[in-house]
């Protein structure tokens, strides 16, 4: 329990109190303020308080508070909403960029291992005729010929080429760009909106650089169904990075 001052005849007196001892003075809360200055609580029709001469604030004064506490609360409120989406606009921009970067390294990657996939393609070709037609050819000899003769079965003359360390390394590296590109291909999976029809003209080019390069580094069926699928492939590989040039900076 603490003491406070009447508002009527300033005794002190209990502030669990509902009249004052000494006037008689019935307390309502309606019309009693507390001084901002010392606490105190009197009348509301005074002026001022009775006992450090703090006046009495207007109704207009704690409205305009009020006022002021809500705008300030109104403008932080702005304030956040705007950051956020500043945020989740900064967040939408960084995610584009980051997906185009992905694009564009994947699009040139598939070129890269096309063009290594086009140059074991040929020789696979090249071994395979040679072998078969008895062609002399400096490139191919030490695969198609033993000992100065050509080999008997063209399957032989395969088995050599993919025995040579040099072109196994070839292979190797598209085998390793495959896995690469093929791993970049499934970060792509969920494009922007913006990069939708980008997105459908890319995988379009990945399913013709799968399957050339999964036909040099496994040749399969006999020399001109092999020699067609692989031109095929080859020039379906090229017009579809073509098609993906228009979506590259």
């Amino acid at each position: 329990m603490g003491l406070v001052y009447c508002p009527k005849c300033g005794e002190e007196i209990s502030d669990k109190a509902i009249s004052c001892p000494h006037c008689n003075f019935a307390f309502s809360k309606q019309n009693i303020v507390k001084c901002e200055e010392c606490g105190m609580e009197y009348e509301s029709n005074l002026s001022a308080c009775p006992k450090c001469g703090c006046p009495k604030p207007s109704f207009t004064e704690k409205t305009q508070k009020s006022k002021h506490k809500g705008i300030i609360i109104s403008i932080i409120s702005v304030a956040l909403i705007a950051a956020f989406i500043l945020g989740f606009s900064i967040t939408q921009k960084t995610k584009g960029s980051e997906y185009y970067s992905n694009m564009e390294t994947v699009s040139y990657s598939m070129l890269d291992g096309a063009a290594k996939a086009e140059t074991a393609g040929n020789l696979i070709k090249s071994v395979w005729y040679n072998a078969i037609y008895e062609v002399r050819d400096a490139e191919t000899d030490k695969y198609t010929m033993k000992n100065g003769k050509f080999v008997d079965d063209f399957n032989d003359a395969l088995s050599n080429l993919f025995a040579d360390e040099n072109f196994m390394n070839s292979i190797s590296e598209i085998e390793l760009n495959q896995s690469n590109v093929t791993d970049l291909m499934k970060k792509l999976r969920n494009p922007p909106t913006q990069y939708e029809e980008a997105y459908s003209v890319l995988k379009n080019y990945y399913d013709n650089y799968l399957q050339m390069t999964k036909l040099v580094i496994n040749p399969t069926g006999s020399l001109q169904t092999f020699s067609e699928d692989f031109n095929t492939y080859d020039t379906d590989t090229v017009n579809a990075y073509e098609k993906m040039k228009l979506y590259l900076d």
